[in-house]
């Protein structure tokens, strides 16, 4: 195991109790056997094969078998270290690199696991090795530490191809066991916030399983649609979030896109109709073209947006927040936005830089404004619903310069309380956002210093580009994960974020990523580190040696 997955870390000498390693490799065993061995739609086929450490018969469906669920029995006691060995499927989805299919990583999530006591499925295991390589083999991903006494797995297809070799058990001493269990029983490890869209519990759950007992200690979820979040019955794809997060015992916070009325694609949401319904609320530039938002300084939007806050506060989630990372432009030279500015200033603001102090100070104003709205609004609704105080969780921009530009006055909303959770994007003050994305660091010195002394908690945000393949490098690599996340709490941070659930694409890299709240063993690991998971070639499979030499060996 590698060091971060030893529960007892260097100190593992000579803790082993005498039990050995357990690796199953033969699938013929699970049941109900009828749905193994079968041609067509619903049935799983054993594939043979070999490698140099071990062989037995992998368990195989195409991504469109709809393969029914399997059981396969453990037969052990106690404590173990669970590894799922599998090839990666589906590479030949990436139609971007068809020729070159070594650059690409596994387009499958892998089969979906559970164990008998288990109320979800984990669906989260996918490999960075994949079916279409030249060099085939499987991949060793960890899963989890458990009591595996009296349990079975049950193995479920989700949708992608499944090539399942091996189930490794390692076993654990009983001093690795209580260090598991002291270390799960630890809040201050959970230092953690991921992010992602709408929650949808078909498969929000397989995440939620897979953050169990991890340093994670809240999920930001979106609330894009709005038609589930305006439902007379109220936001139930809310409500069923947080039961969720609550279940796996993190806190539940809720995100809104501020700038979110309008996209360059059709987006059918009735926030997309109620732009199209109301010009006189779009936010327009200096020679009054409409953009492709609303404007803050505009009472009805205001109306609105509070509306869509009440939703969300109603179904009762622990934090409530906006994403101005994706909010530039809220207010821009509508002239609901700038009445009374001249009359204010002496000049006509279409005369200034976009850049002029007044002007920009002018804008936050009406932004703060509005955040002071919202958190009455919070307040009330905790009182009228008995809730505990609902927390204001925001991302907004990597620096001081990108934020006062677009509006968004953090300082002033740390010092009034308009700020709990404070998590800086990766953007700077740069004329193009996209190729600012992954390129830039947030200035954690800076908002360390922001929030000293207050209760507000910083966790910088980590990004990535597509997890596939794509020309924005990951804003934190692999091999960089332990050093980045040292420097990251070194300069001020109380914990790190991630958008999109950057960390979490590969069982490799969510190995990594989900212990990052260890802070004291982070040197540990960096020293440890080794850059590429477990991996076997084939030596034979399906009946036949693989070429050891294939095309374009050696790069």
């Amino acid at each position: 195991m590698p060091l971060y997955d030893r529960p007892l870390g260097s100190a593992t000498d000579a803790t082993d109790d005498g039990r050995p390693v357990i690796t199953i490799t033969d699938f013929s065993a699970c049941t109900p056997a009828q749905h193994i061995g079968g041609v067509g739609p619903g049935f799983w086929d054993l594939i043979d094969y070999e490698t140099d450490a071990f062989g037995g018969r992998l368990l195989h469906a195409d991504r469109a078998a709809g393969a029914a669920d399997v059981v396969l029995p453990l037969n052990v006691n106690g404590w173990y270290a669970v590894y799922v060995w599998q090839m990666g499927g589906d590479a030949d989805l990436e139609k971007q690199f068809p020729f070159d299919l070594d650059s690409v990583y596994s387009q499958s999530a892998g089969p979906a696991l559970k164990l008998s006591r288990d109320a979800h499925f984990s669906g989260h295991l996918r490999t960075l090795s994949h079916d279409y390589m030249m060099w085939r083999g499987i991949e060793a991903g960890f899963w989890r530490y458990d009591d595996l006494t009296d349990q079975s797995i049950t193995i479920r297809h989700q949708g992608g191809t499944v090539y399942l070799a091996a189930i490794q058990l390692i076993p654990l001493s009983p001093g690795e066991v209580e260090a598991v269990e002291r270390d799960r029983a630890d809040p201050a490890r959970r230092r953690l916030i991921v992010k992602g869209d709408d929650f949808d519990p078909n498969h929000g759950e397989l995440w939620a399983q897979r953050l169990r007992d991890s340093d994670v200690c809240a999920w930001i979820a979106g609330c894009e649609d709005t038609e589930k979040l305006m439902s007379p019955n109220g936001a139930q794809n809310i409500t069923s979030f947080c039961r969720a997060m609550r279940d796996i015992g993190i806190e539940a916070y809720i995100g809104e896109r501020p700038s979110l009325w309008s996209l360059y694609v059709h987006w059918g949401d009735q926030r997309a109709v109620d732009y199209d319904r109301h010009p006189e609320w779009h936010c327009r530039d200096r020679d009054g073209t409409h953009t492709h938002t609303c404007s803050y300084a505009v009472p009805e939007v205001v109306d609105y947006m509070l509306a869509r806050a009440r939703a969300v506060a109603e179904a009762g989630p622990d934090g409530f927040g906006y994403f101005f990372n994706r909010g530039e432009g809220m207010v821009l030279f509508e002239p609901a936005a700038m009445a009374g500015f001249e009359q204010q200033h002496g000049v006509d603001p279409l005369t200034l830089s976009d850049r002029d102090d007044r002007l920009l100070a002018w804008r936050a104003d009406i932004v703060t404004d509005f955040l002071r709205k919202v958190r009455q609004l919070l307040d009330d609704v905790a009182a009228e619903k008995g809730y505990p105080r609902i927390k204001m969780v925001h991302v907004v921009l990597g620096c001081e310069a990108a934020n006062r530009f677009h509006a968004f006055d953090v300082p002033t909303w740390v010092n009034e309380g308009l700020v709990d959770v404070l998590c800086p994007y990766p953007w700077a003050d740069y004329p193009d956002r996209w190729l600012c994305e992954g390129f830039v660091d947030v200035d954690v010195k800076y908002y360390a210093q922001l929030v000293s002394g207050t209760d507000v908690k910083l966790y910088p945000m980590w990004l990535a580009g597509i997890w596939r393949s794509h020309w924005t490098p990951e804003h934190v690599q692999m091999k960089d994960y332990f050093t980045q996340a040292m420097s990251d709490y070194a300069d001020g941070a109380d914990g790190i974020s991630a958008w999109d659930f950057v960390g979490l694409d590969t069982a490799f890299r969510a190995d990594r990523w989900l212990r990052l709240g260890h802070k004291d063993n982070l040197a540990d690991w960096a020293t440890d580190d080794f850059p590429l998971p477990p991996k076997l070639r084939f030596t034979r499979y399906a009946g036949r040696t693989p070429d050891r030499y294939p095309v374009g060996t050696g790069g």
